[in-house]
């Protein structure tokens, strides 16, 4: 091996060890303030030089030459995937896709009893006055009370009794009358979408790990089944705004990178 080989070996080990050390949290919070474009375009264009030296190769590389090269074009494909991808689906966020960076899914449908009240103005309650009774219909439905000091005179003048609730002399409570607003019905509880696609920097480490590992032993049909596999398990998912462009955008920018750095090991171990 000449030293075309040599350099390819040198430019795949700084970008494993600057794919491992980007996982670090402190240098991770860092390569994602830098520009998407940046973190995605020089790893790439390392990755191609690695592939251009090693095209250059002449000459048998030894027994330890093709392990070390195995061993790092993997340890690239695993670790350096992650801040390309995500670099990648930032710039695509930044180009107007919606929720490709934070896909959630759908918010549920507010259960019975949530929400706001159903008399509220233009709700189903908000009818027209009915004749015959003491508020005119005005009250019906909207869980409101007259206005005054006691709190029980909406019963009462649903019912048209005096306002008292309707409760019989003698009654605890038939004659007491508290002031001050009515306390305001609790309102509906915020219920927002779950978070989907979880776990993808993980299920990413392993999709190309899998990747690679196939590529250099010369199994290609495992490439597809790593990708039905990944398809199957996050198919329930895919409904969510933002979901499916992220699921394919992240796959392909994985595919083509653990591609890459199996392919610059393949070179390496030419005859």
């Amino acid at each position: 091996m000449n030293v075309w080989g040599d350099l390819a070996l040198v430019v795949l080990a700084l970008l494993a060890v600057v794919a491992v050390g980007s996982w670090v949290p402190s240098v991770h919070d860092r390569v994602e303030q830098l520009p998407w474009w940046l973190v995605a375009f020089v790893p790439a264009g390392l990755l191609g030089l690695a592939a251009l030296c090693a095209s250059g190769m002449t000459g048998a590389p030894s027994h330890e030459i093709r392990v070390l090269a195995v061993v790092l074009s993997v340890a690239v494909a695993i670790s350096g995937g992650e801040p390309v991808t995500r670099a990648i689906l930032r710039g695509a966020g930044e180009s107007g896709i919606p929720d490709i960076t934070r896909p959630v899914a759908p918010a549920p449908t507010p259960l019975p009893g949530e929400g706001t009240d159903a008399g509220t103005s233009g709700g189903p309650g908000a009818a027209a006055g009915t004749p015959g009774r003491p508020d005119g219909g005005a009250l019906a439905g909207t869980g409101a009370r007259p206005s005054g000091g006691d709190p029980l005179s909406g019963v009462a003048a649903e019912r048209g009794l005096p306002g008292t609730g309707g409760l019989p002399a003698g009654v605890p409570g038939a004659g007491r009358s508290i002031t001050g607003t009515e306390t305001p019905r609790r309102s509906g509880r915020v219920r927002t979408g779950r978070p989907v696609l979880r776990g993808g920097a993980w299920i990413g480490v392993l999709e190309r790990a899998a990747i690679a590992s196939c590529l250099l032993v010369g199994y290609g049909e495992g490439v597809a089944v790593v990708l039905a596999v990944k398809g199957l398990g996050r198919y329930p998912d895919l409904r969510a705004s933002g979901a499916a462009e992220r699921f394919i955008i992240g796959t392909f920018a994985s595919l083509l990178w653990a591609g890459g750095a199996a392919g610059i090991g393949l070179l390496l171990q030419r005859p």
